[in-house]
């Protein structure tokens, strides 16, 4: 856990691992009714698929993006989509009868901003980048290390690193209008995105 404060409101990260099956117990067991508000790096519609999953099976065709991410990630243990850790979230408030609170784009937004960002090109690039990842491999000693390592890797690509400064830049303004009426918040962020978000928000005090 990261703690920082911001206009006076106590900002409690919680980075997360995304697709390991163990997250889910060790973030839902950190969500608790003590804070004002609980935050993740969702969008609105993500949260209400994630809500619907419940009840229903969730039909889920993997990027070859994300295929590969979860060839290395599962040397960690099981992995699963929907991404256990947000699903945690999504359970926990549930039940404690909170909303949680989207720091993503909207699904509009973020297809705007991503058509803007990525260019042909810019796909071509990452099939050659994840042949080569097959290849090389990464620092598989943590799971911390290697995802240092696949971000790196996804951040080489110009319009990838576009679309990681504005969802971090984007999560930050979110977390910032939060402060302004709430005293303590608890936000659920990927691990590899949260070095960036607090950079953003120090760029804010």
């Amino acid at each position: 856990m990261i703690t920082t404060e911001l206009n006076g409101c106590k900002i409690s990260i919680l980075p997360i691992v995304k697709g390991l099956v163990s997250e889910y117990d060790r973030v839902k067991s950190q969500i608790d009714d003590s804070y004002d508000c609980v935050a993740v790096a969702l969008s609105i519609e993500d949260i209400e698929i994630f809500a619907a999953s419940e009840y229903q099976d969730i039909e889920y065709d993997p990027s070859d993006f994300d295929a590969v991410y979860a060839h290395f990630l599962k040397q960690f243990g099981e992995v699963d989509v929907p991404v256990p850790a947000f699903k945690a979230v999504v359970d926990a408030c549930r039940e404690l009868d909170i909303k949680p609170v989207p720091l993503e784009m909207c699904d509009e937004e973020f297809t705007a901003a991503y058509c803007e960002c990525v260019k042909v090109w810019d796909l071509l690039k990452e099939k050659r980048k994840l042949k080569k990842a097959m290849k090389k491999g990464f620092d598989m000693s943590s799971p911390e290390a290697f995802l240092k390592g696949w971000d790196e890797m996804a951040g080489s690509i110009k319009g990838n690193y576009a679309m990681i400064l504005r969802r971090e830049e984007h999560m930050a303004k979110e977390l910032f209008d939060l402060t302004n009426y709430k005293k303590s918040i608890l936000a659920i962020i990927e691990y590899e995105r949260v070095d960036g978000v607090l950079q953003e928000l120090g760029a804010k005090i």
